[in-house]
């Protein structure tokens, strides 16, 4: 292929100077991409045996050109060629799916995305509407208004009129009365999962009241980023939790139905006190955003530890560097299948980061080690304030 590009561009501008017509004459000293591609071709083509056999004849050089001059065009344009009629890999569930189709098929309809609706602008056609007060909306909705006020808001509602009206939430229903009704119709908004409004719109409507206090850092959050609805979590119209307006009555379960992993967690043998109800995840974790890592409510983790275990927090006079930087370097706070929510059992935690002495050199089955426990000896392995704590022994 090198030597016939090599033999006959050179072959086709001596015909072409043999030609009369000064306008393609033009064309071949104006067209610098042809002049790259010759040079390139002699070039590259140097090094190369001469003893290749080489295509001759007019009509080859003809086509050889004319496939050279469409290719340099080509690379020369600024406009990228358009795609637009060619198939798309994303039309396809997978890389099968595609290769599967046969030549010429139209390409299938695009799945609606699962999950919380993703995040965008607002999505729902405008409808013109007025409002048209509770009165009319409890002709048809009795039983969720007497529901809803046994909430929390519900109960506001009664002792100041007008601060917690339906449409207050759900848009001026004058149209979804003159259309006889139903989920969505006239424009009212649902909070459903079948509502085509997006998410952020949605919370749009909670965050008017919202915004302040444990909420300051939605915007951002992890939660908002993956697009999760507040009504994904909090239930308006029903009592269920106790407090917080939760889905469910327990507050754990709410956070359950994404975390599976830490609910399975917490029922190994050693857990925090969760599902005993002592404790709950929003006393370590804000759900609605965090200046720290895993939406922390303190500082740091160490810091979200010593609310209940302040004991732990020190100073002390000898301290042990890796529980000064981390409680998680030994713990797992979710649960585990050792002693004190340790991540390994000991003494093998210990030796991950003492890897001599007491017997290490003679392998695991020294009587140091068969057995016993380093903190057998090391009691103070938090930290000691005795002057001769600095092996954090008794």
């Amino acid at each position: 292929m090198i030597a016939g590009i090599n033999s006959t561009l050179p072959a086709w501008s001596q015909t072409a100077k043999a030609e009369d017509s000064s306008q393609l004459r033009a064309q071949v000293s104006d067209d610098s991409a042809i002049s790259s591609l010759t040079t390139y071709a002699q070039q590259i083509n140097a090094p190369q045996s001469t003893g290749a056999k080489t295509a001759q004849g007019p009509q080859f050089d003809d086509q050889t050109f004319a496939a050279l001059q469409s290719f340099a065009q080509s690379m020369g344009s600024d406009k990228p060629a358009s795609l637009k009629g060619q198939t798309k890999l994303a039309d396809a569930d997978n890389l099968m799916d595609w290769l599967s189709q046969p030549k010429g098929a139209p390409a299938p309809e695009a799945k609606p995305a699962k999950g919380p609706a993703a995040k965008g602008k607002h999505t729902g056609a405008p409808v013109e509407a007025h409002f048209v007060g509770d009165k009319v909306c409890s002709t048809c909705h009795s039983g969720q208004i007497a529901e809803f006020q046994k909430t929390l808001m519900g109960r506001i509602s009664l002792t100041q009129p007008g601060k917690f009206a339906c449409e207050n939430c759900h848009g001026p229903g004058s149209a979804h009365v003159k259309a006889g009704g139903g989920r969505g119709v006239g424009g009212i908004m649902s909070f459903e999962a079948d509502d085509p409004r997006t998410s952020e719109e949605k919370n749009s409507v909670c965050l008017a009241c919202h915004q302040r206090g444990d909420r300051t850092n939605w915007a951002g959050s992890v939660h908002e980023e993956r697009g999760l609805a507040c009504v994904n979590c909090h239930t308006i119209m029903q009592a269920v939790s106790r407090k917080n307006q939760l889905k469910t009555a327990f507050e754990p379960d709410t956070c359950f139905q994404c975390h599976k992993d830490r609910q399975a967690q917490m029922y190994r043998s050693s857990h925090m006190p969760l599902r005993e109800g002592k404790i709950v995840c929003s006393d370590c974790h804000n759900p609605h955003g965090s200046f720290t890592e895993a939406l922390l409510k303190k500082d740091s983790i160490n810091d979200t530890c010593y609310t209940c275990h302040a004991e732990k927090r020190g100073p002390f006079l000898f301290e042990h560097e890796p529980v000064r930087e981390n409680c998680d370097n030994c713990h797992d706070p979710h649960g585990s299948i050792n002693e004190y929510s340790l991540k390994l059992s000991r003494p093998r935690l210990c030796f991950e980061c003492h890897g001599f002495g007491h017997g290490q050199a003679t392998g695991p089955g020294s009587v140091f080690t068969m057995g016993r426990q380093c903190q057998n000896c090391h009691t103070a392995i938090h930290g000691s304030n005795s002057p001769a704590g600095g092996a954090l022994q008794r």
